[in-house]
């Protein structure tokens, strides 16, 4: 019978963990050895079709800050009978009577006999919400807005009854939440302005396409340009406060 020593086991012990011990490793790194050379391969392909089709995304997609607003789009639209209701009363108590001021005086009768603001809402294209150099105390987003809706207008000049159609405005917004606040409603209030005076367009119908009334034409154009341009192009803004103490001249 043959004995060994306790140093003399440890010794054979540790050659024996230590033979296992590579043999386990090298059949793992062969097991993983294909998966990491697809993984390497499905990164390379993935990165060379981002590259080749950058300017095929949209751009949500190659910019992170801007973001689809299909949701925003489907609240708008479910808004818009209101939006309709408060646009009609801003015709008449705001739009007739400036039409009425600077139109001739042959044109001094004008009026809306007829708005319908339709039932396609303006579009919301594209957000950017900013979030570098923006103080903490406010959120600032910018969005794209559009309008080629099914609105038409009737009205009577100097006893001509005409319409108005195929209406279009395009833009960006600007909105500013600020203050925001450390209880509710969170927000203080909102400011809305357009960054720059928006595209604006309409046809005119029935008698005033057939007599074709420039004075007509130009004037609601000069005055809703003005009006944009005095109520909510920067600097200008609409604010609306949430909470009473609020003040209104701290939205910049």
């Amino acid at each position: 019978m043959l004995f060994f020593d306790w140093p003399f086991l440890w010794i054979v012990f540790i050659i024996i963990g230590y033979i296992v011990k590579t043999i386990t490793t090298k059949n793992r790194e062969k097991k993983r050895a294909p998966l990491n050379t697809l993984a390497s391969q499905e990164i390379e392909a993935i990165l060379t079709q981002l590259v080749l089709k950058q300017n095929d995304l949209p751009a949500w997609v190659q910019f992170p800050d801007t973001k689809r607003v299909l949701c925003l789009n489907k609240f708008i639209q479910q808004l818009w009978p209101y939006i309709g209701e408060y646009s009609k009363k801003f015709l008449i108590e705001v739009i007739e009577p400036q039409v009425r001021a600077q139109m001739p005086l042959p044109f001094k009768s004008f009026k809306f006999i007829k708005i319908d603001m339709g039932d396609l809402p303006f579009r919301v294209g594209e957000l950017k919400v900013y979030t570098e150099n923006v103080g903490k105390d406010k959120i600032i987003i910018d969005m794209d807005v559009s309008y080629a809706g099914n609105a038409d207008f009737t009205v009577n000049t100097c006893g001509f009854i005409g319409g108005m159609n195929q209406i279009t405005l395009t833009g960006k917004v600007r909105w500013i939440f600020q203050p925001l606040l450390p209880f509710a409603p969170i927000i203080g209030g909102v400011s809305v302005s357009f960054i720059e005076l928006p595209t604006f367009d309409f046809n005119l119908t029935e008698m005033f396409e057939i007599v074709n009334l420039p004075q007509l034409n130009n004037a609601i154009r000069t005055i809703v340009n003005q009006q944009l341009r005095d109520m909510c192009v920067l600097p200008n803004k609409i604010f609306v406060p949430f909470v009473s103490d609020v003040d209104m001249t701290s939205s910049k």
